[in-house]
């Protein structure tokens, strides 16, 4: 009897934990993809807010003068642009080259809460912010960590010259799983429906599915242990083809940009050019 009392203890937690973990898969996974930052200090040139009926807003901070072409670049889910404004954005504005980087709800002085589904729609506004300063036909989307979702997925608002991507995951609930297998404690729910438990499971694939002719370069480290290279090996005979997959040697998730250095900017800087030639 002792034992069956232990057994149906042991069982109710079990069942505790897994309920626990599939609510907050299901309705507070945007809390967790967007967490709230403080403002900083910003050098950019200019901003201007998009926001949605509920006072969601979304920041686009632009840099440079328009000469050679636009980027919009979508940071990580972090945002941090103090540390693009200093390691990032001053070469791309040396060669001509305006930045347009957004900030998201709750960070980096935006406005209020929000989620990717909204966040998507919010986008779509900003993209249309950037058309008023560049031809989306001359502007190449950026996208690094979660930004780079983001930024697959804008391709189908508005289709640019091209896109380039880091430290990307394959799908949100490839990139769940590994969070969830990095930690003793929450191995097993690794092995959940996630797929099927997410609101959505955002794709790569899905994103581009409608890309076929559109130039993606993507930038992996082989040390990022978040996003991880050989997800996007297997998910690479789903993507349409003409995507580049570079492998960066020794480069982890927060700085496989600036490992890549020279051939990250090459692979941007080429896309203007392809387009002047065309």
């Amino acid at each position: 009897m002792h034992v069956k009392l232990i057994l149906g203890i042991v069982a109710a937690v079990m069942l505790l934990y897994v309920a626990v973990a599939a609510y907050l898969l299901r309705f507070q996974m945007d809390r967790v993809l967007f967490p709230a930052t403080s403002a900083s200090r910003f050098t950019a040139a200019g901003v201007e807010r998009v926001a949605s009926a509920s006072g969601n807003e979304l920041l686009v901070r632009r840099y440079g003068a328009v000469e050679r072409g636009c980027i919009v670049f979508f940071p990580g889910q972090h945002g941090n642009l103090p540390g693009y404004e200093e390691h990032l954005f001053p070469t791309l504005t040396a060669q001509g080259v305006a930045v347009f980087s957004l900030a998201y709800p709750g960070q980096d002085g935006a406005a209020g809460r929000s989620g990717l589904a909204e966040i998507r729609t919010l986008t779509a506004q900003a993209l249309a912010v950037v058309g008023g300063y560049c031809k989306l036909d001359i502007t190449v989307f950026v996208g690094r960590s979660l930004g780079a979702m983001l930024a697959a997925y804008a391709v189908n608002d508005r289709q640019p010259a091209g896109v380039v991507l880091d430290s990307t995951a394959s799908s949100l609930s490839a990139a769940v799983g590994t969070q969830l297998k990095s930690h003793w404690a929450s191995l097993p729910l690794a092995y959940l429906p996630l797929s099927t438990l997410l609101p959505h499971d955002y794709s790569l694939a899905e994103a581009l599915a409608r890309a076929a002719n559109l130039r993606v370069v993507i930038f992996q480290g082989t040390n990022d242990t978040q996003t991880l290279l050989s997800d996007l090996y297997e998910a690479k005979v789903l993507l349409p083809r003409g995507i580049t997959l570079i492998p960066i040697p020794g480069a982890d998730h927060s700085d496989a940009y600036v490992v890549a250095g020279k051939a990250y900017f090459d692979a941007i800087f080429s896309m203007f050019d392809k387009m002047q030639e065309n």
